[in-house]
């Protein structure tokens, strides 16, 4: 650990000392099974809407990336992002899960 390198976790029992030093190195954290299956799956079909603009929430960005058109088209498989999507009800939903 660097004592002059910024911390971005919290000292507390909600991560393990591994979760917290692997979240400092990497920038992120994968905890399998967080999240039921269904409500993945209702993510996943929300994103898709909103990839292919069954829904236009007001403000959403879609990011993508273009080097996977030749690969993939036009599908969602070529959106990387979706931002500002807090106006989606359903996506939105998932920051306010107790378990995230």
């Amino acid at each position: 650990t660097c004592p002059l390198c910024p911390s971005y976790t919290l000292d507390n029992d909600v991560l393990s000392t591994e979760q917290r030093q692997f979240y400092e190195d990497n920038g992120y954290l994968l905890i399998r099974s967080l999240v039921s299956d269904q409500d993945i799956e209702r993510f996943r079909k929300e994103f898709t809407r909103i990839c292919k603009r069954e829904v236009k929430p007001p403000g959403v960005m879609i990011m993508k990336d273009e080097s996977r058109k030749s690969q993939f088209g036009q599908s969602e498989s070529v959106v990387n992002k979706v931002q500002d999507f807090q106006e989606d009800e359903e996506l939105f939903r998932y920051c306010t899960l107790p378990e995230v």
